[in-house]
């Protein structure tokens, strides 16, 4: 057992010996970056949170909505000439709802990783029509 932790320990040894300075300088600048984002963490949760409300707030009523709508009809356009089985499947998973709801989901993960967890709601994509 002692001949293993004292093989393990030559091994990390061996391990940060073959680092650089110049490696050693990046991996502590990166350290430096890291400790700085967790001492103000406070003050960078407000700055997630305030993009995520915008970004939803920019879907549910901004220019976004109409690029959102655009795409959509980009993509009914461009499927008319497809086979009928492609255009279906197409039209299926690329549904305007659909987008939404992967926008709704990035943005609540997004949220919950890097934020306070609020709740996201994009209007346009609930199944009674309710928001």
């Amino acid at each position: 057992m002692k001949d293993l932790v004292v093989g393990l320990i030559l091994k990390l040894w061996a391990f940060l010996t073959g680092f650089t300075w110049e490696q050693w300088g990046w991996m502590l600048l990166a350290t430096v970056i890291v400790a700085y984002m967790v001492y103000n963490r406070k003050k960078y949760v407000q700055i997630f949170d305030n993009a995520v409300v915008y970004a939803e707030t920019s879907f549910n009523y901004g220019d976004n909505l109409k690029k959102l709508d655009g795409a959509v009809t980009f993509i009914i356009e461009r499927t008319n000439s497809l086979p009928f089985i492609a255009r279906v499947i197409i039209r299926k998973f690329l549904s305007r709802k659909r987008m939404l709801d992967i926008i709704e989901t990035t943005l609540q993960k997004f949220s919950n990783v890097f934020g306070t967890g609020r709740k996201i709601d994009i209007k346009g994509n609930e199944e009674d029509g309710e928001n």
